[in-house]
């Protein structure tokens, strides 16, 4: 749950901090969005550490995960999120450590180097988006197997991208409103990053919304290739609406949907208004429940799911049949 959710964040952060690139139109300008900058990498390190945290020896699990790149959908995924990282990376010192704006600029030697290769961070952060966008759709390959029939659906991917887009967008504009609620500085240059935080806010949550309703559709036990198959979708369907993960479901509906439909909306009323204190604490708002409606929305995919070698009863006949 920790590295799906904060892994896509990462890749919706830095696609922000992209926008927020273009957006720049002087150094002043940039000097305002740069702390965003701060924002890609460490999400990405909190969301390396979850997914290292449950194997039993992570230095193991590090050197050989690139290992089966031609059959296994989980090694390409750790190699897209590693290319993905480096680029991250390296648009995040192109931020931090540049010589007239960056919070590093202080530090000795790298600023003078960074300066050089100003004109290729937009080209790099751009890269580093493709990646993204791409590792979305492996990471989301990656539990779309066979014997996980509630994950092998179309809507998988589907919330990949919108907890990207939805959360890591708004993250950064998070981070740059409390900049200014701190600082009180960076008016135009903030409104209009919330400007399109709230258009793509508002594009991912009605995205979302209809996910939600058409995933129990694909969870319908007639809709499944096969007779087990239709039964661990059953019991899915089942944990969802009526079993231990019900009230968390409901709980993603009202934060993460309906808080979170509330405040995107709300946000244009402030930013007509041009009252940027407002609109600010609305975007830390927004983030908030954003964040915690993915973590309860992927918990509940996750926790409901129910493999087929949980309703199988013969579980050795099933793995043979696949030849393994």
């Amino acid at each position: 749950m920790v590295f799906t959710v904060f892994s896509q964040m990462s890749v919706g952060a830095l696609i922000a901090m992209v926008i927020a690139d273009f957006l720049a139109k002087s150094k002043e300008d940039a000097k305002f969005f740069e702390t965003g900058a701060w924002v890609s990498v460490p999400v990405a390190v909190i969301a390396l550490i979850g997914i290292l945290s449950h194997e039993a020896r992570p230095m193991l699990a590090m050197m050989t995960m690139n290992t089966n790149l031609a059959t296994s959908w989980l090694s390409r995924e750790v190699l897209a999120l590693t290319i993905f990282v480096i680029l991250a990376v390296i648009y995040t010192i192109m931020w931090v450590l540049h010589p007239d704006y960056g919070s590093l600029k202080w530090f000795p030697v790298i600023p003078s180097i960074v300066a050089k290769f100003t004109s290729l961070r937009k080209p790099v952060g751009v890269l580093g988006a493709v990646i993204g966008l791409a590792f979305l759709g492996v990471s989301a390959k990656a539990y779309m197997m066979y014997s996980l029939p509630s994950l092998n659906l179309p809507t998988t991917p589907l919330f990949f991208f919108v907890t990207a887009l939805l959360a890591g967008v708004t993250a950064v504009a998070a981070v740059l409103s409390l900049k200014y609620l701190m600082k009180k500085a960076g008016d135009e240059p903030l409104a209009r990053m919330l400007w399109i935080t709230m258009g793509i806010a508002l594009v991912m949550v009605i995205v979302l919304i209809a996910g939600l309703l058409a995933n129990p559709k694909f969870l319908a036990p007639e809709s499944a290739p096969t007779k087990y198959a239709g039964v661990a979708l059953e019991e899915t369907l089942a944990g969802m609406r009526t079993g231990d993960y019900a009230t968390l479901y409901m709980a993603r509906w009202v934060l993460g949907v309906g808080l979170a439909l509330i405040f995107t909306v709300a946000l244009a009323l402030p930013l007509k208004k041009k009252n940027m204190a407002t609109a600010s604490a609305l975007a830390v708002l927004l983030f908030i429940v954003v964040l915690i409606g993915e973590l309860m929305g992927r918990a509940v995919l996750f926790g409901t799911n129910v493999p087929l070698g949980h309703v199988m009863p013969n579980i050795e006949a099933f793995y043979t049949g696949l030849g393994l």
